[in-house]
């Protein structure tokens, strides 16, 4: 069992569903706060936490494997595409923190189907049912 919960996958997406639930918190405030004078927006670029997780998996000789020499050509999926505002001072934009939301929270339900698609295989593969 101790091998099964280490597995490079599972560790990848649980440290994702993680990161994605602190920047549904960060993006939460700053929605919340978004008509206080003087409210500093908070970043929800956590994309560091998520690449930290791939290289340390990779400096364990554990990088995710692909099948064509395209696969992953595009950089980390966790790599936002929207417009981000450094924790500068600068005012929330709603329009933005409502579209990260989103983006966030696809994010977070795909990882969880794969964590569950997973989960599935484990154990179809320990009972020989589907």
């Amino acid at each position: 069992i101790m091998k099964i919960n280490n597995l490079k996958h599972n560790l990848i997406l649980k440290r994702a569903l993680n990161v994605y639930q602190k920047q549904h918190e960060a993006i939460s405030k700053n929605i919340k706060n978004v008509n206080k004078e003087n409210f500093k927006r908070v970043n929800t670029d956590f994309t560091h936490d998520l690449t930290t997780a791939a290289s340390e998996l990779q400096y364990q000789h554990k990088s995710l494997k692909t099948n064509h020499d395209r696969h992953l050509d595009e950089g980390p999926p966790w790599v936002s595409k929207i417009p981000n505002k450094e924790s500068d001072g600068t005012e929330v934009n709603l329009a933005i923190e409502m579209a990260e939301l989103a983006e966030n929270q696809i994010k977070y339900e795909f990882t969880t189907r794969m964590l569950n698609r997973l989960y599935r295989g484990i154990s179809t593969s320990i009972t020989g049912r589907v």
